[in-house]
């Protein structure tokens, strides 16, 4: 399958360049930025055409537990039994904390490896930059698989941000290549100085994807 400039337009939403769509089918990492009315906070896309079957980036993209071991500023990580989610939001800590340790200690209790079918729940802590605090959140996370795209979105359903919501699109292409898709809305409730701003958008965007690559690698 070629990825045209049309085929972003038509399948994935996306108005990219012809300079874009060539950097995209060489295997680099393009962004792309939207402002989301009514939030003033712009919303990030990194795209990338992988050298590796879907299957592949699929598991990758689903070893949440293993997240800390190579995904950027993540220092902890739990995929925990959704039956336990009433239990886990009705703790008694600050929700403002950087630091959930109750909570942390809870869903390691109830660390599950796998999603199975129904939706999944998700636990996250970021180690964010200083003076920026601790991010922590916990998201829904809801797979998809077409026929030609596969698809993992998220939205949070507690933590000490605002908002944090996305998806990973995969596209399985010929000769086990996958177009990878990264979309990312986070409000973390407070000012954020636009430098910060910019490092997250040009930096942490492309380094999710490259994080991605480089466990390829290794598996």
């Amino acid at each position: 399958m070629e990825f045209t400039k049309q085929y972003f337009e038509q399948n994935c939403d996306l108005k990219l360049t012809e300079q874009q769509v060539g950097e995209i089918q060489n295997g680099k990492i393009v962004r792309a930025f939207e402002t989301v009315p009514g939030t003033g906070i712009k919303k990030g896309l990194a795209v990338s055409v992988i050298d590796a079957p879907a299957q592949k980036v699929w598991a990758v993209i689903h070893d949440h537990n293993n997240f800390k071991d190579f995904m950027p500023n993540t220092a902890e990580s739990i995929l925990f039994d959704p039956a336990v989610l009433k239990e886990a939001l009705d703790l008694k800590f600050d929700r403002f904390t950087a630091d959930p340790k109750v909570l942390i200690e809870f869903l390691k209790k109830h660390r599950v490896h796998e999603m199975g079918n129904a939706p999944g729940y998700f636990f996250n802590l970021l180690d964010m930059p200083w003076p920026l605090k601790n991010l922590w959140y916990i998201i829904k996370l809801i797979d998809t698989k077409g026929e030609n795209k596969w698809q993992n979105t998220w939205e949070m359903v507690a933590g000490n941000m605002k908002s944090d919501k996305g998806s990973w699109t995969l596209i399985p292409n010929s000769g086990d290549k996958t177009l990878v898709i990264y979309s990312a809305f986070a409000d973390p409730g407070f000012i954020v100085p636009d430098p910060f701003v910019n490092l997250v958008l040009n930096v942490g965007l492309p380094g999710i994807l490259q994080a991605v690559k480089r466990r390829l690698k290794k598996i």
